[in-house]
């Protein structure tokens, strides 16, 4: 039927089909993975700068400190209490970690500058009782405004109070004060 030439033209034509198709099989997926595109993702926070004052542990309402110097009949001797070193009543201070931040005392609801500080009784309200609040242990050096870098926790800020000895020993009544805390940043 066929000359020899002729199936040996059928056969490389079978052939060259072939070998096309394998060729078109590896070009495809090679072809795939070269038409890619791309982008990208932004990602992003911002953090503000802010600070939080907490009252852990106070016997009074929130938003209050209490600096108590107890109950005496006389005041012979100085009556020192302290808050912010573990005991009740402390002021604590967050601040995003590096922020430096001032925790400002006023002078008090009965003086007119930090020096004299007093407490007013409560029926005889022109009887003043003097004390003082100070930033160490050693009751040397008068609250006003301390400066913090904060570290991202709370941290505690400690008040030392002391009312000195008194003679003679004022009228029997409840004396108190009312310092203003200011925490800026």
């Amino acid at each position: 039927m066929f000359s020899l030439w002729q199936r040996r033209f059928i056969i490389m034509r079978r052939l060259s089909a072939t070998v096309l198709g394998l060729a078109v099989m590896w070009i495809t997926p090679a072809q795939a993975q070269l038409r890619q595109e791309s982008g990208s993702l932004d990602v992003r926070l911002i953090v503000e700068e802010a600070c939080e004052v907490a009252w852990p542990g106070s016997t009074i309402g929130g938003g209050e400190a209490e600096l108590d110097f107890g109950t005496t009949s006389r005041l012979d001797d100085p009556i020192d209490r302290e808050i912010g070193t573990g005991t009740v009543g402390g002021i604590e201070v967050r601040c995003n970690a590096g922020t430096t931040y001032s925790v400002t005392f006023g002078p008090g609801e009965n003086a007119s500058d930090i020096d004299n500080r007093a407490m007013r009784g409560a029926v005889n309200t022109s009887q003043l009782i003097p004390y003082q609040i100070y930033s160490d242990a050693a009751r040397t050096a008068v609250l006003s405004n301390i400066f913090v870098t904060a570290n991202g926790a709370y941290q505690p800020v400690p008040v030392y109070g002391r009312v000195p000895p008194l003679s003679p020993t004022p009228p029997a009544d409840s004396y108190t004060d009312n310092v203003i805390v200011t925490v800026s940043f």
